[in-house]
């Protein structure tokens, strides 16, 4: 912004002085001005160019680029592989008219901690379809295309396959290609396009066999099982709040260090070894194998006991829960004098 003002105010203004000073030497004298301010930065990118969308996951920023291999977060520096960073969403590919059906299957699916691609809720208004669909390839980790007896191609089941069919060659092991064939209502086989002919596919019963081989195939997993919240309804053994005795002096540490600032806690891994790092303070006193185990099993533990929570899903940023700050208060580790 300042160099913006130099340029437009300032800069006129000298030159503006150059030319009279000109002007009132007659002739007689030889003068210039010259000045070293600096130029202004180019103007900001618009934002209909053709770059890129990419999420970073440690601070939640979303940023328009050039893709490359790698990048890092705009906010943090975590270094992200955009190969396999973000890409952990389920790509839902159907016909309009078996929408009621891949609905129930999207719904589903988030109920077990998936994270589904639908158009209709992934694309805002005006998005490009077909930049909208390969932004959505980009972002997930397998395409289900539910092929059934209506599932013709009518310009872009060309391009959905087309697009699955590069995420694959490119994430290798890191993306699923499902193909589900199914029987219509009146009986009617479904026929698997030629372009997805080269593929195993699945006949599914049904629905539920479908979701089976869904999850069966996926290279994520689904959430782990734990209490819900605010059970109601049903007889459950309370959970009992660990205890200092039961939490090791590693993970009270941690735990200590995060609740007394921005309640977050690093974990990176480098050639020859591994830290952990609580608001810029480094946890671990050295490198020793069995000082690494310590530390990374006091992670482990808060987590287990979902004191922390991996915000990335890369195992390398975590933040305190709630659950994390009623431990530490009960633990009296709330206090700057009882972190160590």
């Amino acid at each position: 912004m300042q160099e913006v003002a130099l340029d437009v105010l300032v800069v006129p203004e000298l030159k503006k002085l150059e030319r009279k000073f000109k002007r009132a030497s007659g002739g007689l004298i030889s003068a210039s001005l010259n000045t070293d301010l600096p130029q202004p930065s180019p103007p900001p990118m618009e934002t209909d160019d053709p770059f890129d969308i990419i999420h970073f996951p440690c601070c939640q920023e979303t940023v328009k680029v050039n893709l490359q291999q790698s990048h890092f977060c705009i906010i943090c520096g975590t270094e992200v592989d955009m190969n396999i960073s973000e890409a952990k969403r389920v790509f839902l590919s159907h016909k309009g008219v078996n929408k009621d059906i891949v609905i129930d299957f999207k719904e589903t699916l988030e109920l077990l901690g998936y994270e589904p691609w639908l158009d209709e809720d992934a694309m805002p208004a005006g998005t490009p379809l077909e930049r909208g669909l390969l932004q959505g390839m980009k972002d997930s980790c397998g395409v289900v295309f539910f092929v059934t007896p209506e599932f013709k191609d009518e310009g872009y089941l060309e391009t959905e396959i087309n697009y699955a069919m590069s995420e694959k060659r490119r994430k290798k092991d890191k993306f699923a290609i499902v193909p589900l064939l199914f029987v219509g209502d009146d009986n009617r086989v479904a026929e698997i396009p030629d372009l997805l002919g080269t593929l195993v596919y699945k006949k599914p019963k049904t629905q539920l066999e479908a979701l089976q081989e869904t999850i069966r195939a996926l290279p994520v997993a689904p959430g782990p099982v734990d209490w819900r919240d605010e059970v109601t309804g049903v007889a459950t053994v309370p959970q009992i709040k660990s205890t200092s005795a039961e939490l090791s002096d590693e993970a009270k540490a941690l735990l200590g260090e995060a609740v007394i600032s921005d309640g977050s806690i690093m974990h990176m891994r480098f050639i020859g070894g591994e830290t952990i790092s609580v608001n810029n303070k480094p946890m671990m006193p050295d490198q020793d194998h069995r000082t690494i185990a310590r530390w990374t099993g006091g992670l482990e533990d808060l987590q287990r006991r979902r004191y922390i929570k991996d915000i990335g899903h890369e195992g390398k940023v975590f933040e305190v829960t709630r659950e994390g700050y009623d431990a530490a208060d009960e633990l009296g580790l709330s206090l700057p004098e009882h972190a160590s």
